[in-house]
């Protein structure tokens, strides 16, 4: 699909040093990609998180084993 944008010259030279591409196509494809595995590999993060939180380790739910969690060793 071709689209006609106005993009900021120094923004995409930047992005484009940034990641080493050679055009302004290849930079805009790769920034909208990473931008996309950025919010696959965040949210695989939060999944794995929630799963270790409340099946991967059930102790943390449990407020009378974590009262002492957070205590200052003096």
């Amino acid at each position: 699909m071709r689209t006609v944008i106005d993009i900021d010259k120094e923004l995409v030279q930047a992005v484009q040093d940034r990641l080493g591409t050679s055009s302004m196509k290849e930079t805009v494809h790769s920034a909208l990609q990473a931008v996309l595995d950025r919010d696959e590999e965040t949210a695989d993060a939060i999944e794995a998180f929630e799963f270790w939180r409340t099946e991967g380790s059930p102790d943390l739910l449990d407020p009378e084993v974590m009262k002492h969690a957070w205590r200052r060793q003096e």
